[in-house]
């Protein structure tokens, strides 16, 4: 059979993403800062004990969203503990999103996490927009 009468698939093996995992968490925790009030507003906080939490959630958000990884193995690779990945996936966005405007004053929510999710939304709807 000659060249031209072969018939088959060419392989394709492209990412799903352009960003790495570490860009993907750092573009959704910029985000939440942004969402915050920006990087100079974060000042009237004098100790600011929630950024790693905000870190944390950044990396589960977008291992769980962009890289579809189950609790499980975000627990793992991030090394923490499947129950913390649970609180931040599970958190409501929405009532943070309330805090955030002064609409409540106090939430029981994963705040960190639903920060996370509120960014990485918006992240979703601005490259959408471009598109």
């Amino acid at each position: 059979m000659s060249e031209s009468q072969e018939v088959g698939f060419e392989v394709i093996n492209k990412p799903l993403m352009t960003e790495t995992i570490d860009e993907v968490a750092e573009r959704i925790f910029l985000e939440s800062i942004k969402l915050l009030g920006g990087l100079k507003n974060l000042i009237q906080y004098r100790n600011l004990t929630w950024l790693p939490s905000l870190a944390e959630a950044s990396y589960v958000i977008a291992l769980h969203d962009e890289y579809m990884k189950t609790p499980q193995q975000i627990a793992k690779e991030l090394g923490i503990t499947e129950q913390t990945v649970r609180n931040i996936l599970r958190s409501d966005e929405k009532e943070v999103e309330e805090l955030l405007e002064g609409a409540i004053d106090k939430t029981d929510e994963h705040i960190s996490g639903g920060l996370a999710k509120l960014a990485y939304k918006r992240i979703k709807m601005k490259k959408s927009e471009q598109s």
